[in-house]
């Protein structure tokens, strides 16, 4: 009973001293709530840089509008003067939101003045915008008449509010057919005739020649022209040092040149010699992550690695894995004599097994007696256990799938002990650090195969014929990885780097071998000759204009801003120096980014501000080329990727209407549909022919007359001139109607399936990581060139992607974004033959893609190549 009294007084004491300290707690945050009210009420209101107000205090309450009209009155706030109100008040505003966290807590009432403070601190921003859109209106307002008549069409809202932005950096975000163009023109003659800016102090940017040509002429004010990047570096190059640089007008023809010259170095051969037989069919590091199954050996259900060289016949090899194609590159480097799953030479086939063929068949002759070995190469590691995707693909425990593929390598074994024929082996452990030639080497030699090993030189001439399609692909490949990494702004040192900490070897044994090399010899090839190429020229005038004081201009307006890349980027930071530093008025679209081959950057478009500071922007969403209802699902498709800055297009008049229609074909009526599309349109309308690839008029060529008139090119089709152009050179233009070709699920449909080098993806800025994401920009370019209609043609039985998520959007899942089968699939020499034989015997492209298990698109990509 003691006990429990003494508990009963302990919890009376804690509960009294917990009352005790929470009400000292409660009485301590009320004084420091009016100690937090008192200095609130002496913030001496916010003051503007020079600003002649006299200092006063606030008088217990924050009004922010008061506070910008007494330091703005008439003039637009900034949005650098934004960040300077907030961050005046930043300090006692945190106190604030901090003492409020307190109450909260202790559940003590929180003042209403300090409630106040940090409504009218947060309310900055609002208040702000209010202030500039009243002003902004009256600016609008008197400059109406000015807006109506500067151009041939009265400008619309959107576009005139973007025109009067004071800010230092104002970023345009347009669309299709919005007239982007109109508002740069009007951009330009609101500084000229309305501010008095002297044309001399606006400099105006495009990527084209033919762009900047046209600004010019349609602009047509003296001092005033439009540059390209690469005109404006060369004049200010001349500028600064008295000398215009030479530039180099061909520089495919210097890469071959550097190419070539290298090659004739023993160390560079070497080099490729050991890259096309080590490296040549690798994966990236990603790529091994997401396809181990695949990786290691002889056991894949289809044969789909070539190798390098061909076997004793001349014939093409297709192998199940890398480590056979690399036995193959040694065998023949060995000077071995050797056929690819030939035929045992006894028949062990019955009633449940199939004939049986060894990997590799080695033939050889002893004082004129024929003589054959037999190599198999066994996917087991050192310690005869076989990888763990064994398991899966065949649909069997572990210890049944090493079981098996164990009990298949003892009766190959005995099958040899049997007959008395010769075997040797290898195995994937000898690919775990050995070197599998001197492994080979060994082994021939132990069983006496003789032996003629082929030099560096004569490797090199086999796997690169000088001219060869090979070769040119290679060299493709160097040239634009040189390319990119100049304009990625990245020094070879930082590239190589990168590949090391990725442990991605296949790269940096091609980078640094053979890319490099030949960066080296083209710079110095270049600075010998006295000679730039056009990424110099920017670099070079980067750095002229990064050491003046001021580059003399007051506004910076850039078209196209979208494609902007790393080095343009940098070149613009340097074109703005001054005091102050120039304005910034870029115009582009991101939905129409579609030149990250070229090197362009999308971030520097969607994160703007992070490189250029405090941006406004601005977006123009009217549409003067395309009504509904292709407004409406254009935008939603390319919305899909969230990647994307969201707009709400809307066409110029509700009543404009432009129809966007799928239309299914059979490939042998494939000419006959477009002839019926062409019947049904107006005479006088413009048609434009839109292929995904320079080829996909294939069918086209085969049927139809076609003329060439200045850089167009014609089909002459029933009568009718249609021009026919790829999508990438549509963009910009526009015509009545639209035929989208060949939008099917293939290699080279559209989407395309085609992937880049994944060395490239070192000196490419980051793709967006959402499934064909320049794809379906280039797909959204290609359905917004028409006024009236477009049409999309697709193969009945082979509709891509994008094309069942407008018309069967429920059959579209994450599987639809897979690679096609086909993708990578490369054609041996025997379906060369087998393909030219029935094509000879008047096949049609169906029958023989039927025939041959190979697309319709495929069939034609490889009949052209082959009649080249």
């Amino acid at each position: 009973m003691q006990i429990l009294l003494s508990v009963f007084i302990a919890c009376l004491i804690v509960g009294a001293l917990h009352l005790v300290v929470k009400a000292f707690i409660r009485s301590y945050i009320r004084k420091k709530g009016n100690k937090l009210i008192v200095e609130i009420s002496t913030i001496p209101p916010y003051r503007r840089a020079g600003s002649t107000l006299p200092d006063r205090t606030s008088g217990g309450k924050l009004d922010i509008m008061t506070i910008i009209t007494e330091n703005y009155g008439g003039d637009i706030v900034k949005l650098a003067e934004v960040q300077n109100i907030v961050s005046y008040y930043i300090p006692t505003l945190r106190k604030a939101e901090q003492h409020c966290s307190m109450c909260k807590r202790f559940k003590v009432d929180i003042p209403a003045e300090i409630l106040e403070f940090m409504s009218e601190c947060l309310n900055i921003q609002d208040c702000v915008k209010e202030h500039n859109e009243r002003l902004f209106d009256v600016v609008l307002e008197n400059n109406r008449e000015f807006f109506d008549t500067c151009l041939k069409y009265p400008l619309d809202r959107q576009q005139r509010r973007s025109i009067v932005s004071v800010e230092d950096n104002c970023l345009v975000v347009s669309s299709a057919g919005s007239g982007k163009t109109s508002s740069i023109i009007g951009k330009v003659k609101y500084l000229t005739q309305i501010k008095g800016v002297s044309p001399s102090r606006i400099l105006l940017i495009s990527y084209t020649n033919k762009a900047a040509a046209e600004l010019t002429e349609r602009l047509d004010t003296p001092g005033l022209r439009g540059y390209t990047f690469h005109k404006l570096a060369l004049d200010i190059i001349g500028k600064v040092t008295g000398e215009k640089p030479s530039i180099c007008d061909n520089t495919d023809a210097l890469f071959i040149e550097c190419y070539r010259t290298l090659s004739q170095n023993v160390d560079f051969q070497k080099h490729i010699v050991k890259y096309f037989a080590e490296y040549q069919n690798a994966e990236s590091v990603a790529e091994q992550e997401e396809s181990k199954r695949r990786e290691s050996l002889a056991e894949q259900k289809k044969k789909d690695i070539k190798a390098m060289l061909p076997d004793m016949d001349g014939r093409s090899i297709y192998v199940r894995s890398e480590q056979e194609s690399k036995i193959c590159f040694a065998l023949s480097r060995l000077g071995v004599s050797f056929r690819y799953e030939e035929p045992y030479e006894y028949n062990l086939a019955d009633e449940t097994h199939s004939q049986y063929h060894p990997d590799f068949s080695i033939h050889y002759t002893v004082d004129g007696v024929p003589k054959r070995l037999y190599l198999e190469h066994f996917g087991v590691d050192e310690h005869g256990l076989v990888p763990s995707w064994f398991a899966k693909d065949k649909n069997m425990t572990y210890e049944e799938a090493n079981k098996r593929y164990n009990d298949g390598i003892t009766w190959k074994i005995e099958a040899h002990n049997k007959f008395d024929t010769q075997l040797i082996y290898t195995s994937s452990a000898d690919f775990s650090g050995g070197d599998i030639c001197a492994k080979l080497r060994s082994l021939l030699s132990d069983v006496g195969v003789p032996l003629c090993e082929k030099s560096d030189e004569e490797l090199y001439a086999l796997v690169l014929p000088e001219g060869s399609k090979r070769e040119k692909s290679f060299i493709r490949l160097v040239a634009t990885f040189v390319t990119l990494l100049k304009t990625s702004c990245k020094s070879p040192k930082e590239v190589l780097q990168q590949m090391k900490y990725s442990v991605d070897k296949r790269s940096h044994f091609i980078a640094q071998h053979i890319f490099m090399p030949v960066y080296e010899l083209y710079q110095s090839l270049l600075v010998n000759r006295g000679q730039i190429d056009f990424t110099d020229a920017i670099i070079r005038a980067t750095e002229l204009c990064s050491n003046m004081d001021s580059v003399g201009y007051e506004h910076i307006i850039v078209d196209e801003f979208q494609d902007i890349s790393v080095d343009r980027y940098n070149f613009l930071k340097a074109l703005r120096r001054g005091e102050p530093q120039a304005s910034l008025y870029c115009v582009g679209d991101d939905w129409q980014s579609i030149y990250r081959f070229s090197g362009s950057d999308m971030s520097l478009f969607n994160q703007f501000s992070d490189y250029f500071g405090p941006t406004e922007i601005s977006k123009i969403e009217t549409t003067y080329r395309f009504g509904e209802p292709l407004v409406s699902m254009s935008a939603r498709f390319i919305q899909a990727n969230a990647a994307q800055i969201s707009k709400q297009i809307r066409p110029f008049n509700q009543s404009a209407q432009t129809d966007l229609s799928f239309v299914a074909y059979d490939k042998q009526a494939y000419c006959a549909k477009i002839e019926q599309i062409l019947r049904c349109l107006p005479s006088d309308k413009s048609v434009f022919l839109l292929g995904r690839y320079s080829f996909d008029d294939i069918y086209l060529s085969s049927s139809y007359q076609s003329v060439r008139e200045s850089e167009k090119f014609y089909y002459i089709i029933g009568g009718r001139k249609v021009e026919f152009l790829t999508v990438h050179k549509s963009k910009g233009l526009e015509a009545d109607y639209v035929i989208l070709l060949q939008c099917n699920r293939d290699t080279y449909g559209f989407p395309s399936l085609v992937n880049d080098d994944p060395v490239l993806n070192y000196v490419l800025t980051q793709s967006d990581r959402f499934p064909f994401g320049e794809e379906r920009r280039l797909f959204y370019v290609a359905i917004t060139r028409a006024k009236v209609k477009t049409f999309v043609m697709y193969d009945s039985k082979t509709p891509s992607v994008f094309v069942d998520e407008f018309i069967h959007p429920e059959r579209v899942t994450q599987n639809s974004y897979a690679k096609h089968r086909n993708a990578q699939k490369t054609w041996t020499r025997g379906e060369d033959r087998l393909l030219m034989t029935l094509h000879r015997e008047g096949k049609s492209v169906k029958e023989i893609s039927v025939k041959m298990g190979r697309s319709q698109t495929a069939i034609i990509m490889r009949l052209g190549k082959l009649n080249s």
